[in-house]
């Protein structure tokens, strides 16, 4: 039953590993990059046993499972959800905060968990950490612009869509060559002392200490402005965002797996 679950999961993979998704399909590589680098022996060897892959392999499952059964109540989990005071909900269990700190609470206990439960809670922490920092995905209720229906523009008087401006072209500016391999190579580059720093905390914390970058979004890209227009600074400060996220979801990606199968 393992093996057929795999083949699966790899054919799935690789079928639909082209496709653009949320945060893009090249900032979740470079964050699943970033952790894999950083994962502990025992931590790698059991998510290949469970996995039969390395995370990067999988950095985009979530995202091509979430409207297919019985995957489908996931594809609500991929954002950060605000309560009416604007504080990230953590009673709202379609947070990715809330989710990830289920998700990773309960694989505690993954010895007593059957082989296709932790494969599945795998899947969706490595891509739950890479979302909660993606800075399009919070919602606040009472803003008046729900990000995933919010409208740029472009020179010939199309519509630009804000959410995929910050999943995909925000993070590539100026770098069409990149691969993920080389952003990892370039970005990755904090001390042992800076990363058990920006590792200290909770899920919850962590999704709070990314709200100034989301709500930086909205300053920098306006609703009906020409994405075509923006300044080099901003451009420059949009990447900076993303770049400051993606790091630390890779790092804190790492430090998950590695807190899991430390025993």
């Amino acid at each position: 039953m393992r093996k057929i679950v795999i083949a699966v999961l790899t054919i799935a993979a690789l079928l639909t590993s082209g496709r653009a998704m949320a945060w893009g399909g090249f900032a979740h590589s470079a964050i699943t990059e970033i952790a894999e680098r950083n994962l502990t022996d025992k931590a790698r060897e059991q998510i290949h046993h469970y996995l039969n892959h390395s995370l990067p392999f999988y950095a985009i499952w979530m995202d091509q499972f979430r409207y297919t059964d019985p995957y489908r109540p996931s594809g609500k989990w991929h954002s950060n959800w605000m309560d009416e005071s604007g504080a990230v909900d953590m009673t709202n269990d379609k947070c990715a905060a809330y989710q990830t700190t289920r998700i990773w609470k309960a694989m505690k206990n993954y010895r007593n968990m059957t082989d296709e439960e932790v494969r599945l809670n795998l899947l969706y922490l490595i891509h739950l950490v890479a979302d909660m920092h993606c800075p399009c995905h919070n919602v606040w209720p009472k803003k008046s612009h729900p990000q995933y229906y919010y409208h740029l523009t472009n020179n010939k008087g199309g519509k630009e869509s804000f959410h995929k401006y910050w999943d995909n072209t925000a993070i590539t500016y100026g770098r069409k060559k990149w691969t993920a391999t080389y952003y990892a190579n370039k970005m990755a580059t904090l001390s042992e002392k800076e990363i058990k720093k920006i590792c200290k905390g909770t899920p919850y914390k962590w999704a709070v200490s990314s709200l100034p970058n989301a709500e930086r979004t909205f300053e920098l890209t306006p609703k009906g402005s020409n994405v075509q227009k923006y300044s080099k600074a901003d451009r420059e400060e949009m990447r900076r965002i993303c770049d400051e996220e993606a790091v630390k979801a890779g790092y804190r990606l790492a430090y998950v797996m590695n807190q899991i199968f430390s025993k």
